[in-house]
């Protein structure tokens, strides 16, 4: 099997080829750059951090498990490095042809008089209370850096000769790390904020009348997991807040420094930073936190940026109609980012006014910064719903976010559960029952992706509406496990994780291989965002030897090495790729399951994950017109081998952009 590890790094080199591709516009191969280097820091902060605990953890215990993670971490820091070549060549092959559109990003040296006079008055203006220098020569401790921050290390000398050193946090919180200066010859320039302060210095330092400024950028990474003790006279959420506190100081597992740098100054903050390993050390230009290139500004250049589509209706919702009451009707389904996550915010709205409406239950993994859900359910709470919301704590890089929310549903008398000891919530479900002729009746919504008004514009997710009670009363069946977890839970629709997901799919995949050994042909197409289970991995093979045709879209890790039965590609587009999908044979009736669980040994047993069946023959052939218009996509896929060579993948078919022609289709 490949490391997932190196696999994740192939996948991330998969984002940088957008970067590469010409035939993606300009200014978006900035913003790839963007989101390749916000995903390498992720990376580190949470693989490569798990992995130097490991090492420290099994010191002296298990000789073969530490060298071999040893040597993983070796090829990591190989790859990044390679990979690290590659983005500044891209970077630098990005800025030569902004020029040729006369966008011009301009240092502190090559600003002319009046863009000089701007950046002064912008530094003055916007700048200069957000930043105070930190002067290491004063202080007694080496000061704390924060991870994601970026820091420019100064030093200079002051008028008595003496050695100033300084450090500078980048105020990218509170400002755009590009500031678009003034133009009047029609080109559009840009400076960085690092060179708006770069420019500033003189002034910054005036005190010391500082002479040889030089200035170089930092960037750390810490790591990130949370360590939740077992203290039982604490709740879980103040073991949590208190793990989040812990989280801001963890070990420097990466130090990304300008390599213009002179190895004394190198050497002045290593011995200051106490870094958990040499091997990641990742010498850069002199600009980091690429991850900031996702905001880059489109500068009024429509032309080179995607151009915007707008949402489609849905052809079997009637607008100005209740949606409760069509779901009722027949099943729908949505497709994300091109139909409105207004639907899904309609549809709760709609139950919090509807006086049929009992109650409203849902599952919250992610939701957005202002979060139209949010406000949605405090709404439906004051106008006398029961409210039940299960909310994931432990959601990485949310958890704040989410302990800020069950807060404030807690004040409008909402039911909260925080789920289960040993299982994080991943699963996407809401459920509305409503009464209707004295009769209680579940309305039930299972989605790929999160109940996420943000997210829903950019990730493409698919989800089920359906009032068929085989499918919505175990929903609320799922909902019941928080409630009474101690009980026995039976599903005869849904695979639910950790009870009968892993079991159902080893005998979806069996059952196809008994129709291969029979002369039937069988199938199984599945898409998901991650491969890795070795149970699943090594079931999927033995069904391609026995002659099962296989076909994986997977987007991120992929961890099985294909053979001549088993085809894997993954496509990398303007939208990020994360429907959960499940086909299995090519009968009259196949099976097909939508829903939250990659096929990752978490997922699989210690997260709450629901995937839901299709019955309409409508919506399953929707689905699986889907899944066959992926596979023809020539544009935005590659191939999935066992080099990780991330070819493209061509044919001499008629050209298919599987997200555009999706959005054609749909319209």
């Amino acid at each position: 099997m490949i490391n997932r590890d190196i696999s994740w790094l192939s996948f991330n080199e998969r984002v940088l080829q957008e970067a590469q591709d010409k035939t993606v516009p300009l200014i978006e191969r900035m913003r790839f750059l963007g989101i390749y280097s916000n995903n390498l820091d992720e990376f580190f902060r949470v693989r490569v951090a798990t992995s130097i605990r490991l090492i420290k953890a099994l010191g002296g215990k298990d000789d073969d498990l530490v060298n071999a993670t040893t040597q993983v971490l070796s090829e990591v820091q190989a790859k990044v490095l390679e990979l690290q070549s590659s983005f500044y060549t891209t970077y630098q092959g990005i800025f030569d042809e902004l020029k040729e559109h006369r966008i011009f990003i301009k240092n502190e040296k090559e600003l002319n008089e009046n863009e000089q006079i701007y950046v002064r008055s912008y530094f003055l203006r916007e700048v200069e209370s957000l930043i105070t220098p930190i002067i290491l020569s004063n202080i007694k401790k080496f000061p704390y850096l924060k991870d994601k921050s970026v820091y420019l290390y100064i030093s200079a000398q002051k008028k008595n000769k003496k050695k100033l050193q300084a450090l500078i946090e980048l105020p990218t919180d509170y400002l755009s790390r590009f500031v678009v200066l003034p133009s009047d010859n029609g080109s559009r320039d840009i400076i960085y904020l690092d060179d708006v302060i770069r420019y500033n210095m003189p002034y910054i330092l005036g005190i010391f009348e500082p002479q040889n400024i030089e200035s170089y950028i930092i960037k750390l990474t810490r790591d990130a997991e949370l360590d939740l003790d077992d203290d039982f006279s604490e709740s879980y959420y103040e073991r949590l807040n208190k793990s989040l506190s812990n989280r801001k100081k963890g070990k420097v597992v990466r130090l990304v420094y300008d390599k213009q740098m002179p190895q004394e100054h190198l050497d002045y903050i290593l011995n200051n930073i106490k870094i958990s390993t040499q091997n990641h050390l990742i010498p850069g230009g002199k600009y980091h936190n690429f991850r900031d290139f996702m905001g880059f500004p489109s500068l009024g250049k429509g032309d080179l940026c995607f151009n915007e589509l707008e949402h489609v209706g849905h052809r079997d919702i009637e607008e100005g109609k209740s949606l409760l009451k069509q779901v009722v009707e027949e099943d729908k389904l949505l497709q994300f980012p091109y139909h409105s996550f207004d639907y899904v915010i309609n549809l709760i709205r709609e139950a919090a006014i509807d006086p049929k409406v009992t109650t409203i239950k849902i599952s919250l993994y992610r939701v957005a910064a202002k979060s139209k859900i949010i406000k949605s359910l405090k709404n439906a709470a004051r106008n006398g719903k029961q409210v039940y919301v299960v909310i994931e704590l432990r959601a990485r890089f949310d958890e704040e976010a989410n302990l800020e929310w069950s807060k404030q549903l807690q004040e409008e008398n909402i039911h909260i559960e925080f789920g289960l000891k040993g299982l994080k919530v991943h699963s996407k479900l809401l459920l509305i029952q409503r009464i209707s002729k004295g009769e209680s009746r579940n309305i039930a919504f299972i989605s790929t992706g999160n109940f996420h008004e943000k997210s829903a514009q950019l990730y493409g997710d698919t989800a089920l509406l359906t009032a068929d009670s085989r499918i919505s009363d175990e929903v609320d069946l799922v909902f019941q496990i928080f409630n009474k977890p101690y009980l026995p839970y039976r599903f005869n629709h849904l695979l639910v994780a950790p009870i009968n997901l892993r079991i159902s799919l080893y005998s979806l995949i069996e059952e196809q291989v008994v129709v291969a050994q029979n002369g039937g042909e069988g199938l199984i197409f599945i898409k998901v965002n991650n491969l890795v289970d070795e149970g699943i991995i090594l079931k999927l093979q033995e069904a391609g030897s026995k002659g099962v045709k296989i076909r994986l879209l997977v987007r991120g890790v992929c961890s099985l090495v294909p053979t001549s039965d088993i085809e894997v590609r993954s496509i990398v587009g303007r939208y990020l790729e994360h429907s959960r999908i499940f086909w299995f044979g090519r009968a009259i009736e196949p099976t097909i399951y939508l829903g939250s669980a990659d096929l990752m040994t978490r997922n699989l047993d210690v997260r709450i994950e629901a995937l839901t069946p299709l019955y309409q023959n409508k919506i399953k052939q929707e689905v699986m017109d889907y899944l066959e218009l992926q596979w023809s996509d020539n544009q935005n896929s590659r191939i999935i081998d066992g080099t990780l060579s991330n070819k493209m993948y061509t044919n001499n078919g008629e050209v298919c952009n599987s997200q555009i022609d999706l959005y054609n289709q749909l319209s």
